[in-house]
């Protein structure tokens, strides 16, 4: 228990870490990009920019998802059963009409 209690402070805390060094990458990376004198040049700077930011965003949090999953261990888990008095199948036309 105590293993997973700190394997989550250290998930959270590298995710937190991991993403607060994402931005300001990109924010470095922007403000390069825009002091670009040829316009070409800025304009595939920002676009890249933009790209690998998305990229790099999106990487942390699918990191920080999949690392929560591990660590509390739902992954594999199965379906909870449907219980016994819940309609099957289509409900009638008829019964539609009651509400």
């Amino acid at each position: 228990m105590t293993g997973k209690i700190l394997a989550s402070i250290a998930a959270v805390a590298g995710a937190a870490v991991l993403t607060l060094a994402t931005m300001i990458a990109l924010v470095e990376g922007s403000i390069l990009a825009v002091s670009i004198e040829n316009l070409p040049l800025r304009v595939t700077a920002i676009a890249a920019d933009l790209f690998l930011g998305t990229i790099l965003l999106v990487g942390c949090t699918y990191l920080a998802t999949h690392l929560a999953v591990r660590i509390v261990g739902v992954g594999n888990a199965d379906f909870p059963a449907v219980p016994d008095d819940a309609p099957h199948g289509d409900v009638p036309a008829d019964d539609l009409s009651k509400n």
